[in-house]
């Protein structure tokens, strides 16, 4: 396997300058949220980096669920803008905005300069004013440092653009590992493994990644370390072992396995030691996920008769059945709240969508997502959002309500996404 190294260096050149301290509640299941407006005239500066940089914002913004920008073709005046003019703020009123947002970019040998400022219209005070620097072929990680900051301070939310999606990538017939930022940039492909790569999951601390590898002609259970770029294999009984999911402390994994004839989930320590049976039915076990506090596990079966979703409490190892919508439930992914088990739902119409309900099996809902099929959910690290794969082979994200959704591929071929944690 190629070893690749990836050194990126971002410095904050100035400590943000915030005027307007007031936090904003979130609800994020409220389905009568309404997102504010935000104008950007295109960026000053280069026009190649300007542009770059313009659309990574106004991606990132939209993935917030909180901001949607407004089309520049109804701008008074479409930039390039460096720096916001109090006088014209009477004209982003005008085509309904509730911040106006703009940017210089500049060069500075091999670094990248990002000088971006945020007005509140209705009010003319300055929400932000910062200078970000990072390499100039990165110049998205100085974009993320500005949205994650605004997050913070602005809405006291956790830190959304540093955590990463990892998803399965088809690439000349092959399925490969493909971890990217949850915007999509800084993707790089991970050609090893052998040509039949599935089932990424993170470790808790967003180091590791769990996968499954046919590289030995059967689907065996490797962990990853994406610092070192070392495979070290976990399971590799004949049959199954797929579907793995770390347990909170990072120290153990469920998955699925057939070594004792019967799909069944197991669980075993990262190191390979130490396994355990957690579940024992005729029908198939997989896709175990745990719940935040580690003291049970969501997971899919076929013991009702057809696929639904189950939870198990591992210290007493009572199953309470939470799905009894639809014919084909399956996926299921935990909250980091804990407050919600998101999983694959077949619709009567023959396609798949993203369904939620709560641990105690109330309040089943189907989200409408891309509306084109959805499958495979992944909940970000603060919980607001989820991503999923569509049937177009592209990687979606999400709010709760489901109204909303933007791909962060192109071009298709890429499944099965799971969202890290933060990377500290």
């Amino acid at each position: 396997m190629r070893r690749a190294i990836l050194c990126v260096c971002m410095l904050m050149g100035v400590v943000p300058s915030i005027a307007h301290t007031q936090q904003i509640h979130i609800d994020v299941e409220a389905g009568e949220f309404r997102k504010m407006k935000v104008a950007m005239p295109s960026y000053a500066g280069p026009p190649d980096m300007a542009a770059s940089v313009w659309t990574v914002c106004a991606r990132d913004f939209a993935i917030t669920w909180l901001f949607d920008v407004i089309s520049p073709q109804s701008y008074i005046n479409p930039g390039p803008t460096g720096e916001i003019q109090p006088g014209t703020l009477k004209d982003w009123a005008l085509i309904g905005a509730d911040y106006v947002v703009t940017a210089t970019i500049s060069r500075q040998g091999p670094r990248g300069i990002f000088r971006v400022q945020m007005v509140e219209v209705a009010t003319g005070i300055l929400v932000e004013s910062t200078t970000y620097t990072s390499g100039e072929q990165t110049m998205y990680l100085a974009v993320h440092a500005f949205m994650d900051h605004l997050l913070k301070e602005k809405f006291g939310l956790g830190p959304l653009f540093s955590s990463k999606i990892a998803c399965i990538k088809k690439v000349n017939g092959a399925k490969q590992l493909h971890v990217m930022w949850c915007d999509g940039t800084g993707a790089t492909t991970i050609r090893g493994g052998g040509s039949l790569v599935l089932n990424p999951a993170w470790s808790p601390d967003g180091r590791k990644i769990a996968l499954v590898s046919y590289y030995r002609n059967n689907p065996d259970l490797y962990v990853f370390d994406t610092l070192t770029y070392q495979l070290r294999l976990v399971s590799g009984a004949r049959g199954l072992n797929t579907s793995p999911a770390f347990d909170p402390s990072g120290s153990r994994i469920a998955f699925t396995s057939s070594a004792d004839g019967n799909p069944e989930i197991h669980l075993v320590n990262a190191d390979g030691t130490g396994r355990t049976r957690l579940t024992n039915s005729w029908a198939t076990d997989t896709s175990p996920a745990f719940s935040p506090d580690g003291k049970s596990l969501a997971f899919c079966s076929s013991r009702a008769g057809n696929p639904q979703i189950f939870l198990l409490d591992l210290a007493s190892r009572n199953v309470q059945r939470l799905t009894f919508e639809g014919k084909y439930n399956t996926e299921p992914a935990f909250s980091p709240r804990g407050d919600l088990v998101a999983f694959s739902y077949l619709t009567e119409g023959g396609r798949y969508a993203i369904a939620l309900v709560r641990p105690d099996g109330s309040q089943f809902r189907v989200l409408k997502g891309s509306g084109r099929g959805d499958e495979t959910p992944s909940f970000s690290p603060d919980g607001r959002l989820i991503a999923y794969a569509s049937s177009d082979g592209n990687i979606n994200v999400m709010d709760l309500t489901g109204s909303s959704s933007v791909a962060i591929t192109t071009g298709g071929g890429y499944s099965e996404p799971a969202w890290s944690p933060v990377i500290r």
